[in-house]
């Protein structure tokens, strides 16, 4: 299956679960090189989700990177707090709560709060979440993440990045 092809029908399914559902869209690039050349797949790539909890509501964001064996998780909340150490740009109304990293790409796999991996402790994070508001205060479309983490101890910054994300069925 073409990459195109193989991520409308990822979008496809992923838009059609409820609000509290998990959207896994796979990161650019990932999957069969198209060339048909025979030459195989490419690496693993990072797989991103989405879940909406409401009240109070609660976004998360994550990134499975199956390559380097890491969850990233973001976590934006309303009403906003302010939290040190976390420079992250959200909608008006609401603010990063938390970003959380562990050992174990499976953690982004199951319900918030269930993480078996080792927690790394995040020194830092910058960047931008937003989003278009849907049709209800449970839907929430075209979510964008550009989001850079730094933890103790990890050889590298883990950037969060995607678009296109929505929760709800109902978006454009």
């Amino acid at each position: 299956m073409h990459r195109a092809a193989s991520l409308s029908l990822a979008l496809f399914f992923g838009l059609a679960l409820a609000a509290c559902g998990n959207v896994v869209v796979p990161a650019p690039g990932s999957g069969d090189t198209g060339g048909g050349d025979g030459q195989g797949e490419t690496p693993p790539a990072a797989e991103y989700s989405v879940q909406y909890y409401p009240g109070p509501d609660h976004l998360l964001v994550r990134k499975a990177d199956r390559e380097l064996d890491r969850c990233v998780q973001l976590n934006a909340i309303t009403p906003p707090l302010v939290q040190t150490g976390l420079d992250i740009e959200a909608p008006e109304g609401w603010s990063a709560a938390y970003v959380l990293i562990t050992d174990r790409a499976a953690d982004c796999e199951g319900p918030a709060g269930s993480s078996r991996g080792r927690k790394v402790s995040v020194t830092g994070a910058t960047g931008t979440l937003s989003w278009e508001a849907g049709p209800s205060d449970y839907v929430l479309c075209n979510i964008t993440v550009d989001v850079t983490a730094t933890g103790r101890g990890e050889p590298e910054a883990h950037h969060l990045f995607a678009t296109g994300l929505s929760i709800g069925d109902d978006c454009p």
